[in-house]
């Protein structure tokens, strides 16, 4: 599962990222330390021409038929096992992926004192990019795109944190991921590793709470 991760990405960093990605006019970055659902976040996509584009989504996927756009908030993640055949997800996995930038997600693992907020990342330390779906909700002023983070089994690397992780795209795949010429299949794999899994204070357990220190390691 992904339910929260950190955004905070500068332009030199996005077009180290994804090469030729073209900001659309007027998009802010905003920082997100502990970004949560319903807030927007940069995400790349194709636009009409095939170019790889940055803009501003909502997270939480509203399909275009829904009746009401507040559906997305139940639809923060997609199960990569099931993606191709889910109604909500199938149409955006065949023709609408995008790349989520990250720096980190978090996640809360058990212990036998209660749950312990982790921060994970892939070790190394430079932004990545998370598996996405992308809808266009709406018309005109009222139009929205959001999106959707796939999630896998966890690996072994990260079993013992939780039974899911989001699926991490790397590099070399970021080109057939957008262009959907990669199969269901092969986004399944949990990415190996090796990760930095962080214990992070109880900040994070608050959205409201949006500043470096959420990622800041404590002892224990």
């Amino acid at each position: 599962m992904c339910g929260r991760f950190t955004q905070v990405v500068d332009a030199r960093e996005l077009a180290a990222l994804y090469g030729a990605a073209v900001a659309v006019p007027d998009v802010e970055r905003p920082a997100r330390w502990n970004g949560a659902p319903t807030q927007a976040f940069l995400v790349c996509r194709l636009d009409a021409a095939g170019r790889r584009v940055l803009t501003l989504q909502r997270w939480g996927l509203a399909p275009s038929w829904a009746r009401d756009r507040a559906i997305g908030n139940r639809l923060i993640n997609a199960r990569s096992e099931t993606v191709h055949e889910k109604p909500a997800f199938r149409a955006a996995f065949r023709r609408r992926r995008c790349l989520v930038p990250a720096n980190g997600w978090f996640e809360w693992r058990r212990t036998p004192a209660g749950r312990e907020p982790t921060w994970i990342r892939p070790e190394g330390g430079r932004p990545f990019s998370l598996a996405g779906l992308w809808e266009a909700w709406g018309e005109g002023a009222s139009r929205m795109e959001s999106f959707t983070v796939l999630t896998c089994p966890a690996g072994e690397a990260l079993a013992a944190v939780h039974a899911r992780q989001p699926v991490v795209v790397a590099p070399e795949e970021h080109g057939a991921w957008l262009a959907a010429e990669t199969p269901a299949e092969r986004v399944q794999a949990p990415h190996a590793g090796p990760f930095e899994v962080r214990r992070v204070g109880a900040l994070v357990n608050s959205p409201r709470n949006n500043a470096p220190e959420v990622v800041r390691p404590v002892d224990g």
